[in-house]
């Protein structure tokens, strides 16, 4: 595993290649994502999101490793890694010691997406008031295309699709509330 461990110095992308992905832990969610129908109605919106990346030419992602929708997301970079090859997936982490906060399956998925990355990178080596705003700024700053799933514009998702809005980003909302909606309609 420590293979992949990267520093700032060592961390290069082609900016007008890479998309990253932001989105509210489970929890923030507008619909419950114990339940499993839901989950994959989200999880399959997300795969079309990628899968419209991938067709404007995206070959390299980069994930913040938040458990939810970036976890989720870098699964299914990792799926397509192994299927297709030519798709670069970078970790980053705020802090090196976030792994500390992870426990069952979470803990298990941020370990598989750390492994099975080309790298991973942890912005600082301990959490900080300005870890995780620094993370996605990080992230925005090192793409050209971003993929979101918002329920709310004053959290933290909010702000980084907000940042990428000033840095001329091209974006993708999964519209969470609307989303909920469409649940509601497929599965009453």
């Amino acid at each position: 595993m420590a293979e992949n461990i990267i520093t700032r110095e060592e961390f290069s992308v082609d900016r007008s290649r890479t998309a990253c992905f932001t989105g509210h832990r489970p929890e923030k969610f507008p619909f419950d994502c114990k339940n499993p129908r839901y989950l994959e109605a989200f999880k399959q919106e997300l795969r079309r999101q990628i899968g419209e990346a991938l067709l404007k030419g995206y070959n390299t992602f980069l994930c913040g490793m938040q458990r939810g929708t970036d976890i989720w997301a870098g699964a299914e970079i990792l799926r397509l890694k192994r299927e297709l090859g030519e798709i670069r997936l970078f970790c980053i982490s705020p802090f090196a010691s976030e792994i500390r906060s992870r426990y069952g399956s979470d803990r298990a998925d941020y370990l598989a997406l750390k492994t099975g990355c080309n790298g991973f990178l942890a912005l600082e080596r301990s959490f900080t008031q300005n870890s995780y705003r620094a993370r996605n700024e990080f992230l925005v700053d090192h793409s050209s295309y971003i993929i979101g799933a918002i329920a709310d514009r004053k959290s933290g998702t909010g702000q980084t699709l907000a940042y990428a809005e000033k840095a001329g980003l091209e974006a993708a909302e999964i519209d969470l509330n609307e989303f909920s909606e469409k649940l509601a309609e497929m599965f009453g």
